[in-house]
């Protein structure tokens, strides 16, 4: 290979491997962002958000009414992190077909920087609704926001309307 040709081919990979190397460094900052945010979700889960799920259930228990509340996530992939509370209204007649006294609230880690609420609710009256309430950074997740948004899920089922 003549020298003009062998130095040509060698600029070309050594620009290659450059930005082969910058491609894996912005890979792995973007990999320990996500586990780092992970990390932020599950304390968040644990120190923020079980506690107001459990002191709701606590009141909803003392009027008639269960609840139960599950966590799960992959910890290998650090994927489908969530805590959900499902809540069985007492009181009012159901079947396995059609769940009319069951809400669901739920909080889960969606992508590396956002907490996601969703809820769902009975559809009677046509009122029920299932989906995304709302996307919140980690730094907004208090005690008083995950509270609020139970209850305003709560308000929807037991008003009358």
């Amino acid at each position: 290979m003549k020298k003009e040709d062998e130095s040509r081919l060698e600029s070309i990979l050594k620009t290659f491997e450059q930005k082969l190397a910058k491609s894996k460094d912005v890979k792995d900052q973007r990999q320990s962002e996500e586990d780092v945010f992970y990390m932020e979700f599950k304390r968040i889960r644990t120190q923020v958000v079980r506690p107001a799920m459990e002191d709701i259930a606590n009141q909803l228990k003392a009027r008639g009414h269960n609840s139960d509340i599950s966590e799960v996530g992959d910890e290998r992939s650090k994927r489908d992190a969530k805590i959900t509370m499902s809540i069985t209204i007492g009181g009012v007649p159901s079947s396995a077909y059609a769940p009319e006294n069951t809400v669901s609230v739920s909080f889960s880690h969606t992508g590396h920087t956002t907490i996601s609420f969703h809820a769902s609710t009975p559809m009677q009256s046509r009122r029920g609704f299932a989906g995304l309430r709302g996307n919140y950074a980690a730094s907004e997740m208090t005690t008083d926001v995950v509270e609020k948004k139970i209850l305003e899920v709560l308000e929807e089922v037991f008003s009358p309307g």
